[in-house]
This record gives C-alpha cells, structure tokens and sequence, in this order.
C-alpha cells in the first residue's frame, strides 16, 4: 500500500506492532493514566504523530518525526498509517503531548474507556518505513 499526505496526520508507531503489544501498550496507558490520578482514565496505543508541511512528502514527515525524538534511534524500521485510515476503521487519534515527546498521541475508541480492537489496528500498521533516525550503535 502506497501512503501519501492526505490533510490528516501522519502517525508513527516505532515497534512492537503486534496485537499482543499494541493492547499491552493501551493496558499501560490505562494504568499510567490511574497512577497520575488522570480521571477518567483512557486506553490508548501510544503513536508519534504530525502534520505534513507544505511540499511535504509523507516520508519527509516520518523522517521529521524519527529525527525529532528521543527514542527514534532504536528501531530499523517504523509503522505509518495516517489519521484518516485510521478514522475510516473506526479509531480516534488524541494529541497526548507530553515534555518529552511533544507529538505524543493516543489511537484508540473515543472516550478511550475500553480497550481498543488492536487486532484491526495492527492490520492498519502494516506499511513500514526505513528509520532515518536509526543508530546500530542504540539497538
């Protein structure tokens, strides 16, 4: 499947993409949400997530994202998808910035109060791209 900007974000998913993980991942959400008394508590899979600029191709985007974080250096490869795949299958994606990770964002079933079906989800994170961010030496 070929992607392209499309007006809606651009959304990365560094791994593991596996439905195991991904509803391991919302799991965690939930309950880091609960210890940070964050009410209600939401179940989301955590995703990177921009906008494409002007004259922007969607890799271009995906290398800004790797570039831009922290943990972008660990993985060979990254998942992308965009926001409006995502929405036409039924998910929702929330910006969930956080200091560290300015582009933080959670995919999930608003109001994110019950786990979200990562087995569609992980169908919808099958298009991999090369991370420009990637370091051997950080594997």
């Amino acid at each position: 499947m070929q992607l392209a900007c499309d007006g809606s974000e651009v959304v990365v998913r560094f791994p593991p993409y596996p439905a195991q993980r991904l509803r391991e991942n919302a799991e965690g959400t939930f309950a880091d949400d609960i210890e940070q008394n964050r009410r209600p508590p939401r179940y989301g899979v955590s995703v990177l997530a921009t906008q494409c600029r002007e004259g922007e191709t969607i890799e271009d985007a995906v290398q800004r994202v790797c570039m831009d974080t922290g943990i972008g250096k660990r993985s060979k490869s990254v998942a992308v998808t965009t926001g409006a795949r995502l929405r036409e299958y039924g998910f929702d994606v929330v910006a969930d910035p956080t200091s560290h990770e300015p582009r933080h964002h959670l995919v999930g079933e608003d109001p994110f109060s019950a786990l979200p079906d990562c087995d569609t989800l992980e169908s919808l994170l099958k298009v991999r791209m090369q991370n420009p961010a990637w370091n051997r030496s950080a594997a």
